[in-house]
Parts: C-alpha cells; structure tokens; sequence
C-alpha cells in the first residue's frame, strides 16, 4: 500500500456501501493489511502495530483507508499512551445516561472538548484521562453530584465552638467601591 494513498478517505455514510473516490464505482473490497503506524519525532518514536481495513476498488483498483482504518490508528496511540479511546469516553458518558451538553456541565469538561475526545479528532491529556476513568467508577457520579448540589440542599454541618474565634468584617458597599479601583504610577 503506497503512503499516499491513506490521505484518500471516502465512505457513502448514507448506507454504509462505500464507493471508490478515485473512479466513483461501487465496486469496492476490503482486506486487512498489518501495518506499523509510525508515532512520535527523533529519538522517541515508536511502531505501533495496526490491523488496518485496506478498501480497493474492483474497476480501477484504487487502494485507501476510510474512516473505520484512521479510527484504529487513533485507538492504537491511545493504547500506546495509556489512555481511553473514544469509544471508551462516548461509553462513559452514555453510561451515565447524559447528553454531551449535561455531561460537559456537570463535569467540567468544555462540551466541544467532549466532542474531540469522543471522536478521536484529540487525544486527552494524562489528568483529564484519570477524571474520566474516576468517572466510569461506581459511586463518583454520586459523590461529585453531591458536592455539586446547591448550597440550600446540602445539609447544614454545625461549626464547632473553638472555630468560631474569627469575627466577620462588615464592609459596606461604599468600602468595596472605593477599594475596587487602582492605579499604576511610575517611579522614577
């Protein structure tokens, strides 16, 4: 399979049958070519083995990768960095029964970050990872909901008598505008 070639993708989505984007025949076949995914620059690269779903047109002979091989390439990094793979991350938030909208408010995470990681356009970082696989765990959902919960549905914990030593500063709002503003001087 010549390198260029896997810069061609096409797949009809409407109903699954994929047509050649070369000469436009429905004529294609797939078949499985290992293949060794190169990751990383100078020094630290690595070959990542991959299965990858070769497509070839029957009429022109055309080989290329669709959709289906990219998202096997982007799973092979997530395994070689340790990290959930999209259909892990969508899986979580489905398993919460939550829209992208819901999940990206309740947990934080930018509704459009949800989105890349979900459709393997960006790979999350170490930490967002680990929030995510905390997440999946049972009893976190309830937990975070808990801390979420507005102030008046908490229940109210009593302040022990040797903290309450701190007197509150009444400061007015006229104090709070005089004390909003500064200014930079120069100098000299």
């Amino acid at each position: 399979m010549e390198s260029d070639r896997t810069a061609h993708l096409y797949e009809d989505g409407a109903n699954g049958n994929r047509t050649c984007p070369q000469c436009g025949e429905a004529s294609v076949t797939t078949f499985w070519h290992h293949d060794r995914l190169r990751y990383g620059t100078g020094g630290s690269a690595v070959d990542l083995p991959v299965d990858l779903p070769v497509r070839r047109c029957g009429s022109c002979s055309f080989e290329f990768l669709d959709h289906e091989g990219e998202q096997l390439r982007h799973e092979a990094v997530c395994r070689h960095l340790g990290v959930l793979t999209p259909a892990k991350v969508l899986g979580i938030r489905k398993r919460h029964g939550m829209t992208r909208s819901a999940f990206a408010r309740f947990t934080g995470f930018g509704e459009a970050t949800l989105n890349r990681w979900e459709n393997g356009l960006v790979i999350q970082n170490l930490a967002n990872d680990r929030y995510l696989r905390l997440l999946d765990k049972p009893g976190v959902m309830s937990l975070l909901k808990s801390l979420l919960a507005p102030k008046s549905a908490q229940p109210q914990v009593p302040v022990p008598s040797n903290l309450k030593k701190f007197r509150v500063l009444n400061v007015s709002d006229q104090q709070r505008r005089s004390q909003s503003g500064f200014q930079l001087r120069l100098v000299s």
